[in-house]
């Protein structure tokens, strides 16, 4: 098998998401949005793996985001999305406005890449009093 090949499979992809104010990973991470949370995330694509590439990050639940930085430099062109390309190496700022109560999902959209657990979901609740 090619080399490129045997290295891509997802026993060597890692997902690891960090609250910075906390320290704490991945499913130890208390999500607690509300309707009307603008909420900064930041995305590192890390170089440091077996094979680094890029991954178009994505958010479900009528989300959406603007990219304000790449690489510690402010993005030129502020426009709303909801999937953003990170390049291999890359580090991303996002500010997140947070919208519609529910259980949202955010995923590389590479479909490999979800099976390899680059999925998590997270529930927004209503604002108060609402």
């Amino acid at each position: 098998m090619p080399e490129i090949n045997a290295r891509t499979d997802s026993s060597n992809m890692i997902w690891k998401l960090v609250d910075q104010d906390t320290g704490k990973e991945n499913w130890e991470i208390d999500w607690a949005f509300r309707v009307g949370d603008q909420v900064k995330i930041r995305l590192v694509n890390d170089m440091e793996q077996d094979h680094p590439m890029h991954h178009p990050f994505h958010i479900h639940g009528a989300g959406r985001f603007l990219v304000i930085s790449r690489d510690s430099e402010a993005e030129p062109n502020l426009v709303w999305k909801d999937t953003v390309l990170v390049r291999a190496g890359e580090t991303v700022d996002i500010l997140l406005d947070i919208s519609n109560p529910g259980l949202w999902m955010a995923h590389c959209h590479i479909a490999e890449h979800n099976q390899s657990g680059m999925m998590f979901s997270f529930p927004v609740s209503a604002k108060e009093g609402s």
